[in-house]
């Protein structure tokens, strides 16, 4: 299974999140009226498009040394563990309440929905193998 995974989620996985997810949670913020919410949404989609497409350009070997203070946000996993805990505990429960209790298009409800899903499993994913690996 492991195996399969990592085939399908390379590095190329990011490009989704520079081109569909971050675009996609500036979008929903222009939907939203609590401005906690609406700059939530705004710059979790900013910086979802800046970070992944770093560390995709990073990885890919167009950028060939990494900037001394990203060294801080970036490791040779892509994301640091606290990163990923910070996405599973914080981010994704905020996004969840923001479908479940904010007015939005059918279609960006359903669409954000599948996204909350595909990325807390994805991060989950990575946060226990990696969590797994080191402790072998």
């Amino acid at each position: 299974m492991g195996n399969i995974f990592n085939l399908f989620f390379t590095n190329n996985v990011r490009l989704i999140d520079v081109f569909i997810t971050g675009p996609l949670q500036i979008y929903i913020s222009t939907f939203l009226k609590i401005l906690f919410f609406k700059y939530f949404m705004l710059i979790t989609g900013i910086l979802n498009i800046t970070f992944n497409g770093y560390v995709f350009l990073l990885k890919g070997n167009y950028i060939k040394k990494l900037h001394p203070f990203l060294k801080l946000f970036i490791s040779e996993n892509g994301k640091y563990q606290i990163h990923r805990f910070y996405n599973l505990s914080i981010m994704y429960p905020i996004f969840l309440y923001i479908v479940l209790n904010f007015k939005l298009p059918l279609y960006l409800r359903v669409i954000f929905y599948i996204n909350i899903v595909i990325g807390f499993n994805y991060n989950l994913y990575n946060f226990i193998s990696i969590r797994q690996k080191r402790l072998q």
